[in-house]
């Protein structure tokens, strides 16, 4: 047979120091990823601590990858996370999200007026 035999197109013309700088690459990068996961709450609790004024929630620079808390509590409920989810709900049912409840009451019954009256007199037969 006519095989050619491999040809190593790597950086350097030695594949063995290649290989060891990869996995000297690879070992620096799961390490910086381990130092992430420890430090990024910190982080992002001192950076939730900056949020005191209503206007701060949704500051789109106030986290990481220019995100909002408003988002960052979105994503965190689409994902379904049950600590967030939780405490969420937890603080929905406490008086001092009373007017939150209500605005949200208020949003939704002018979005979908009809079909709210219509299942309500559904209900009532």
């Amino acid at each position: 047979m006519n095989a050619r035999p491999p040809i190593y197109l790597g950086p350097t013309p030695n594949p063995h120091a290649d290989a060891e700088r990869w996995n000297d690459e690879q070992e620096a990068a799961n390490a910086l990823h381990e130092t992430a996961a420890v430090q990024a709450p910190g982080i992002v609790a001192r950076q939730f601590a900056k949020v005191v004024k209503p206007g701060d929630w949704f500051d789109k620079y106030a986290f990481a990858g220019g995100m909002s808390a408003d988002e960052l509590l979105y994503q965190a409920m689409e994902a379904s996370d049950d600590a967030t989810n939780a405490a969420f709900a937890e603080l929905m049912v406490s008086e001092a999200a009373k007017p939150l409840r209500e605005a949200i009451a208020d949003h939704f019954a002018k979005k979908n007026a009809f079909a709210i009256y219509t299942d309500y007199l559904e209900d009532l037969q």
